[in-house]
């Protein structure tokens, strides 16, 4: 007696529903294939809330480079005027003047002859 072709099993049954699985980044269930969230987790919710803090944490990150980058640009000038103050040979020292005092240090610290 000939037998029969089985039919395949797959064809007659419905596909499974993909199984739920933790997501390794915001710790919620989702289907396998990332389509259906099926449960939120807190560390989501905690994750939406500090994205604005994060924005505003690189705002003020760009600023202080900034002032960095200015603050680098004039200790490079300072250092390069410091050089050429270094280098310059000194300058001749203008000559010495006679001191030319008052009378009263001419005639030394004594009284004075009409006093």
């Amino acid at each position: 007696m000939p037998r029969k072709k089985a039919e395949p099993a797959i064809a007659e049954t419905a596909a499974p529903a993909p199984a739920a699985i933790v997501c390794p980044g915001c710790k919620s269930k989702v289907s396998a294939d990332g389509k259906t969230l099926h449960e939120r987790s807190s560390y989501l919710d905690e994750l939406i809330e500090t994205d604005t803090s994060v924005d505003e944490v690189e705002k003020k990150i760009e600023k202080l480079q900034a002032t960095i980058t200015a603050g680098t640009a004039t200790i490079a000038d300072l250092r390069s005027q410091l050089e050429a103050a270094k280098q310059k040979p000194p300058q001749e020292k203008e000559k010495e003047k006679p001191h030319v005092g008052t009378e009263k240090q001419k005639r030394g610290n004594g009284a004075s002859w009409w006093d």
